[in-house]
Order: C-alpha cells, then structure tokens, then sequence
C-alpha cells in the first residue's frame, strides 16, 4: 500500500493536481495481494475510485502506471531493485524486516524509487 500511496502523491505533485476528480490513473502489476494492494493506496492518495471509474487495473507482470489529467500524463514504472527488495522481505516473513522496509520506502527519493516518464 506505501508504493501506491507514494505513487499517487508524486503523481499529483508532478501533475499539479487536487486529485479525485479530473485525473485518470491505469495502473499494471499482478492483480493479487500484495501487489494489488498497491491500488488501495493510490486511491487513497489520488482519490481515483472504482466507483468514478478513474482508476484502472491491468494484470501484468511488474509494477506500472499511467496517470493523466487536463495538464499532462505521466508514467512511472516501480524501480526493478525495489521490486525484487520488496519481494525478497515480504518471502522472510519478518516483522521487523518489513518495517524496516516500509521505513526505506517511505524515506526513498522519488527518482530512486520510480522510473519516471
């Protein structure tokens, strides 16, 4: 959920957007948990809701997204280290691993964290 939550705040910051209304978002990545969970928190931080019809789901290997208002769109693919970090801590079913991990998520540069196009 962090990585869509941090997906959606640079989307908006990047886009200058309010969010909620007037902006789209289609997101790609494997749709079953964790992964999926990634859509929570982009709807938490863009306010793009299934119920709007502005967010978008594709299954697909990696993790991507497109989103796009009257200014502009962008894209942003997951970081393939961040990727393969993610997965490697949440297989170790480690408590403290995995705070630790959200704690390095949180404190990521945008850029480090996510291709951005």
């Amino acid at each position: 959920m962090v990585i869509g939550l941090r997906l959606g705040l640079v989307a908006l910051k990047l886009l200058k957007s309010k969010g909620w209304f007037g902006i789209k978002c289609c997101i790609y990545l494997p749709l079953k948990p964790p992964h999926s969970c990634i859509i929570d928190g982009i709807q938490v931080a863009t306010g793009c809701t299934m119920g709007k019809r502005n967010i978008e789901a594709i299954n697909k290997e990696g993790i991507a997204a497109e989103f796009t208002t009257d200014k502009g769109l962008i894209r942003f693919r997951l970081n393939p280290k961040f990727l393969e970090k993610i997965r490697e801590t949440l297989s170790l079913s480690d408590e403290e691993a995995t705070g630790a991990l959200i704690e390095e998520i949180i404190a990521a540069d945008d850029h480090a964290l996510f291709e951005i196009f």
